[in-house]
């Protein structure tokens, strides 16, 4: 497991627990708890973003938040957050794939009553982000 600092945490825990709340399917809920698990990118923006949040309060405290060094700084971290969470979106694009294509065993666990519509909610999910799902390169598979 990756060790990360507890402002890095939180940063994964809050994305994470955004994708969990985008989801109604148990399927895809449960799965968007680990949907970070091992992803050593995942870790890397975390870190920066933390960081960069560090760097963002301390300019604030020494120059003020109206100071020009605060607000690029302040901006390296909004860019770097959006960054993550279009890295995190490839991740999800990933898993909604494996699901709407009734791909790994996740299906033999799954009950047949939540097999249709978690398959359904993937295939909406990806079609709303074809961004994500061109970058995890699953796009076409999912629009075929």
């Amino acid at each position: 497991m990756v060790r990360r600092g507890y402002r890095a945490n939180q940063v994964v825990s809050d994305a994470v627990s955004d994708r969990v709340d985008e989801f109604e399917s148990p399927v895809l809920e449960n799965w968007m708890h680990t949907v970070d698990d091992g992803d050593e990118l995942v870790h890397h923006y975390a870190e920066a973003i933390a960081s960069a949040q560090y760097a963002a309060d301390e300019t604030d405290e020494r120059y003020g938040w109206r100071d020009d060094l605060h607000t690029i700084t302040d901006e390296a971290v909004e860019a770097l957050e959006a960054a993550f969470e279009d890295h995190l979106d490839v991740l999800v694009a990933e898993v909604c794939a494996t699901v709407a294509n009734r791909e790994g065993v996740w299906i033999e666990h799954a009950d047949d009553e939540d097999v249709e519509p978690a398959v359904h909610e993937a295939r909406e999910w990806l079609q709303a982000h074809e961004a994500a799902a061109r970058r995890a390169d699953v796009w076409d598979e999912v629009t075929a």
